[in-house]
């Protein structure tokens, strides 16, 4: 029996508990659905033999991959949580269970104290299905209270556009849009597989090679699920607005993607994250609604809710971003693969 073969599925991953809640841990039951409370061995660290169905179907998973990384040294900051979890010596600063709803959606998401080492940072690791961000401190000052600070550089840009809007000023059909996309998304959060797979399918970096990162899954789900994403109209605005990526940390938006950047503010249950080793403390929104601008430096923010053309960032357009080298519906052996692996299992969703 191939070696992937017998690893596939051993443990659930369903992160469903009761008839509407969502748990940021790996699952609601079973053996992954530990907690830094109730912490477990290194072995369920070692995601190539508990998760792996995030990997790339090329790679060997013979080899250890702690947290997903491709190198041990990747996931030192980790251990060292894990560490101070077994001797009870971290505190827990936020917690919330995701909500699904016919009109909301909120996803689960858990925060802890932790210390970055060897400077003895004081910071912050947020933890969610399975991927963990560390932060300082200065750049979330409010996240106790269950809000985060969202950067985003646009490089010169003199304006930044975002989409606005409310569900009781859209059409009959926007509307049915708008409940589609929020289906969609508790069908992600619903597995920690397929919501670690679809918030890495376009992260495409060096650090992910060895991940599903190239498989634009999302895209391919929200196609099934009926949104016109590709085509003009309220559900490609929706899924572009809900694609771009902030950062957790000012520095990547000011120096990296700056000098002009945007700040937002938004509650955490409203963000899902990528995970540390992947880089730039990377996260996306669920709803664009609930972006609440602080500051826009070196460039004004304009809301795009009511202009009829498709919204802008600096007159470059922000629509449902094409796959890079390929057309709409090019489809090699290799991404067909990792399309076929990904959707296996993930029909069973409640939602």
């Amino acid at each position: 029996m191939p070696f992937r073969t017998a690893l596939k599925k051993e443990y659930s991953t369903s992160t469903v508990y009761g008839e509407k809640y969502l748990v940021p841990w790996l699952a609601s039951a079973g053996l992954l659905a530990y907690t830094p409370e109730q912490p477990p061995k290194d072995y369920f660290f070692q995601y190539g033999w508990v998760l792996p169905q995030i990997f790339n179907p090329e790679v060997n998973l013979r080899k250890h991959y702690y947290f997903g990384a491709l190198y041990k040294d990747q996931a030192k900051i980790l251990f060292r949580f894990w560490e101070r979890a077994r001797r009870g010596h971290v505190s827990q600063r936020f917690c919330e269970l995701g909500v699904v709803s016919q009109n909301e959606l909120k996803a689960p998401i858990a925060v802890y104290d932790h210390l970055h080492e060897p400077r003895s940072r004081g910071g912050l690791l947020i933890i969610q299905h399975g991927s963990y961000q560390w932060v300082e401190r200065e750049s979330q000052p409010d996240i106790e209270s269950g809000q985060v600070l969202l950067y985003r550089g646009v490089e010169r840009a003199p304006v930044f556009r975002h989409l606005g809007f409310e569900p009781e000023g859209l059409s009959s059909f926007d509307l049915e849009v708008w409940h589609k996309y929020l289906t969609l998304q508790a069908q992600m959060l619903s597995d920690s597989v397929l919501s670690f797979n679809t918030i890495h399918d376009r992260t495409k970096r060096c650090e992910t090679s060895h991940l599903q990162d190239g498989t634009w899954l999302s895209d391919d789900l929200a196609t099934q699920a009926g949104l016109a994403i590709h085509s003009p109209g309220f559900a490609r605005k929706l899924w572009a607005a809900t694609h771009q990526s902030y950062s957790l940390e000012r520095w990547v938006g000011a120096r990296k993607f700056g000098p002009h950047y945007v700040i937002f503010k938004t509650p955490l249950f409203n963000i899902r994250i990528t995970t540390c080793f992947a880089g730039e403390a990377e996260t996306r929104v669920i709803d664009p609604r609930l972006l609440n601008l602080i500051d826009g430096v070196g460039c004004r923010v304009e809301c795009a809710a009511s202009r009829p053309h498709e919204f802008r960032r600096g007159g470059s357009d922000l629509k449902s971003p094409a796959r890079k080298g390929k057309v709409a519906g090019d489809t090699t052996p290799r991404k067909a693969r990792k399309i076929e692996a990904l959707l296996t299992g993930a029909a069973s969703s409640p939602w």
